[in-house]
């Protein structure tokens, strides 16, 4: 996929710089009917979109089947790479002025960077983000959340007594949990969690306590879930709650709890500051926050951003409603990252879990 949008640029010049921001503003002066309007005559001129992403490749099919029977006369190309390459990539077509994305679709730890990265990305406030809570879109328009990963601790639920399903993290440091529980060999989330939420001395001292019930270390949450399963463990932290409801609905015997605090991760969406084709780019973006792209994500199990459209599990809806209702969720967006604090979390979390488990 990329080396056809490589070699496209050849054949097709960019949009002038600053042309894209100038379209995003006039957007904004018009009636939604004329916004369509404009956007979808413009759309149908440029004939295509090109999606950079670092999401599942059966989510981004799907996202992108809807989108172009919602859309036939656009084309919609992608890319996927992992988080890192993926940023890694777009930085080094900013820096060499290669305008290849349309739109980034990706987590806390690529878009986040964009952000840091002065004139990366580009300033555009969809209608459909009305629709979204505050604290799943940036106030300035540099993006907006599209599915919300909730970090659970997941355990199982035959070989767990009800009254040791942990309520918060301190109770993980029950004996019952010695040797217990899997962690992963990267650097978890609810480090990041935990300083947020207590301060970094409490945190510190959590994860020398911690270290002394000899968690189990294995790459990867569907790996860990499997040792779960396997009974080598007994419990996982740092799993997405919609992997387990997936494994829930296959007859796996997991569960999972809502520990106080709970982490959640969002996956959102950008704009480059001078994508290749702008009108495109807008209704891709549009159209991922919209009800009904919200709808197509939340098929799959996903949280999704708005409060009108239905979460698929209605055991995972009761949860997350109970979540926010008890202000248990802190919220990992991309306008919270800063590399210095991810550098100081990741190092905590090596030096007292991971030395320890070596």
């Amino acid at each position: 996929m990329y080396w056809l949008a490589l070699l496209a640029i050849a054949f097709f010049p960019c949009y002038a710089w600053g042309a894209a921001a100038d379209l995003f503003l006039q957007l904004n002066k018009l009636s939604p009917v004329e916004r369509q309007q404009r956007l979808i005559e413009g759309a149908k001129k440029e004939g295509e979109v090109m999606l950079y992403s670092s999401s599942g490749l059966e989510e981004i099919q799907a996202l992108v089947k809807a989108f172009g029977k919602k859309y036939p006369f656009l084309q919609t190309r992608y890319n996927k790479k992992g988080g890192s390459q993926l940023f890694t990539i777009a930085q080094m077509e900013f820096i060499g002025k290669k305008y290849l994305a349309d739109i980034y679709w990706a987590g806390y730890s690529t878009i986040g960077p964009m952000l840091k990265e002065k004139g990366m990305l580009a300033r555009y406030i969809s209608p459909e983000t009305a629709a979204v809570a505050a604290e799943y879109k940036d106030k300035e328009g540099y993006w907006v959340a599209t599915r919300i990963s909730m970090a659970i601790f997941a355990y199982h639920a035959k070989k767990v007594p009800a009254g040791k399903v942990p309520k918060n993290y301190y109770e993980l440091l029950d004996p019952f949990w010695k040797s217990m529980i899997s962690i992963d060999s990267s650097p978890g989330r609810f480090t990041h969690l935990l300083a947020e939420k207590y301060g970094w001395e409490k945190t510190e001292d959590f994860h020398k306590k911690f270290a002394e019930q000899n968690p189990k270390i294995h790459r990867g949450r569907t790996a860990r879930m499997q040792l779960v399963l396997a009974g080598e463990a007994l419990g996982g932290l740092d799993i997405n709650a919609d992997n387990i409801v997936g494994m829930q609905k296959e007859g796996a015997p997991l569960d999972y709890s809502v520990m106080d605090p709970t982490l959640l991760s969002l996956t959102s969406a950008a704009l480059p500051q001078n994508p290749a084709h702008p009108h495109a780019a807008a209704l891709f973006y549009d159209f991922i926050v919209s009800k009904e792209g919200q709808g197509e994500l939340a098929a799959e199990d996903n949280l999704p951003i708005r409060d009108d459209v239905e979460i698929k599990s209605k055991e995972l809806g009761k949860k997350y409603a109970e979540g926010r209702a008890q202000k248990k969720f802190v919220v990992q967006s991309p306008g919270t990252y800063d590399p210095a604090l991810e550098e100081k979390y990741d190092r905590l979390y090596i030096q007292t879990l991971l030395k320890k488990g070596k």
